[in-house]
């Protein structure tokens, strides 16, 4: 089984082939358990970060997270000599097709002022996403469309936020170089093309120097977080 590392630099090798337009990333380690995280933010062509208070409008996050089981299966190889190995084996083997990995994708999608106060626009805005979806791709992968609707007395229910979402299931390529290469290449090109169509559709302009303001220096530098140390 591939490391938690050779993972993040083949995923990394595939966001650089495409020339993915990374904004930055977050890497997390559980202290407790020891489970790693790796969110990864792009924007679209021309698009940067201003690394405000406030995320990009539109937005994919590619996201997963790796089991503290995955680390020890990844480095132990086949020598099973401990209780804690022995507890790994039995926790692995409970799912009928062994270690498996989820790979998510969300897609923050710009609302205008009036998508955000009337509820009734979005099964058409959803219908809408999944057409451009549908137009770039035939493997089957389908988006979900999530919406977030906020209540508060008194007044009119509000759109908070609408997202999409893919999930790329790796399982038989966390032992294969090749084909956990070409996973990430597809995952990657489609993740490339659905953005810039929606970014087509949805942003009435694109401001190349969103980083120019002036509030930009005055904030932390983690924003501009490329690529974790681990890969």
């Amino acid at each position: 089984m591939l490391t938690y590392e050779n993972f993040v630099a083949i995923l990394l090798g595939s966001i650089e082939r495409t020339m993915l337009n990374v904004a930055y990333t977050q890497e997390l380690l559980d202290t407790h358990a020891l489970g790693r995280s790796l969110s990864i933010t792009c924007l679209p062509e021309g698009i940067e970060d201003d690394r405000g208070p406030q995320e990009p409008p539109l937005r994919a996050v590619i996201t997963f997270r790796w089991s503290p089981e995955f680390t020890v299966f990844s480095l132990r190889g086949d020598n099973s000599l401990d209780d804690i190995e022995r507890l790994v084996d039995e926790r692995l083997n409970q799912a009928q097709s062994g270690p498996s990995l989820d790979v998510e994708v969300t897609y923050t999608i710009p609302l205008t002022a009036e998508q955000q106060r009337d509820i009734s626009l979005l099964p058409s805005l959803a219908h809408l996403i999944q057409e451009i979806h549908e137009t770039l791709t035939t493997a089957g992968n389908i988006v979900r469309v999530h919406t977030d609707i906020s209540f508060v007395v008194g007044r009119a229910p509000r759109v908070q936020s609408v997202t999409a979402h893919q999930v790329w299931s790796v399982d038989e390529a966390l032992y294969d170089v090749e084909l956990l290469s070409d996973t990430f290449d597809e995952m990657c090109a489609e993740l490339h093309d659905l953005l810039e169509a929606l970014a087509h559709h949805f942003l009435t302009s694109k401001v190349p120097e969103r980083g120019s303001g002036s509030n930009g220096d005055n904030l932390p530098g983690d924003r501009r977080y490329l690529k974790p140390p681990t890969a």
